[in-house]
């Protein structure tokens, strides 16, 4: 009888600044990362504040500061990875995501599925960026060769899920959830408060 194959397992791991890496098996198929933008569509992003008791990094914004922690969470419905943001003081935004970071080339072609959308990750750039979104619905990617054909799911309860081919700025496909928060005109994220982000990922 030959012995059976170990199947991979998710994993992920904390990177320096509070990021994540996931991974599949020993694959590494995707980075995760808050963006907050403040007025005029400026990207800021973490980085690492080892002084910094509880938290793994730290934003820098024009009015202040945001602290990152990323708490990662196995178990048998998946991988969940939390990050949670809290304002140090009060900072004006217009929008805040925590992106999953997927390498372009990797899913062009493959199939997805959100909300009532789905179809395959176009291969050659399309009017807009944004492929799909929804509420509170499944975003399943897949099936992929490096998965063994099987689909990558990931699900936010309570956030909007938005895909989005990202290649004008970055070489990923994102995968980005937020709170639903107006745009423009910023807005004040008030001191002491967090946001949280939750995504669970599973391999089907």
């Amino acid at each position: 009888m030959k012995p059976k194959s170990i199947q991979p397992v998710l994993t992920a791991k904390v990177l320096e600044g509070g990021g994540a890496a996931l991974f599949y098996g020993s694959r590494r198929i995707a980075i995760l990362a808050p963006e907050l933008f403040n007025e005029g569509w400026a990207k800021n992003t973490a980085k690492a504040a080892p002084w910094l008791k509880g938290y793994q990094g730290m934003v820098k914004l024009p009015e202040g500061s945001v602290g990152l922690n990323t708490v990662l969470k196995p178990g048998r419905a998946g991988l969940e990875i939390r990050a949670i943001l809290t304002s140090f003081s009060d900072v004006k935004l217009i929008h805040v995501r925590q992106v999953v970071n997927f390498p372009y080339g990797d899913w062009a072609g493959k199939g997805f599925k959100l909300g009532k959308a789905k179809g395959k990750i176009p291969k050659k750039p399309q009017p807009g960026n944004k492929i799909a979104e929804a509420k509170s619905k499944a975003l399943r990617l897949g099936p992929h060769p490096g998965l063994g054909g099987k689909t990558l799911v990931l699900k936010a309860p309570g956030l909007l899920s938005v895909l989005q081919d990202n290649r004008r700025w970055t070489p990923f496909l994102h995968a980005f959830v937020t709170r639903g928060e107006a745009g423009e005109p910023a807005w004040v994220w008030k001191e002491g408060l967090k946001k949280e982000y939750r995504i669970n990922f599973s391999v089907q």
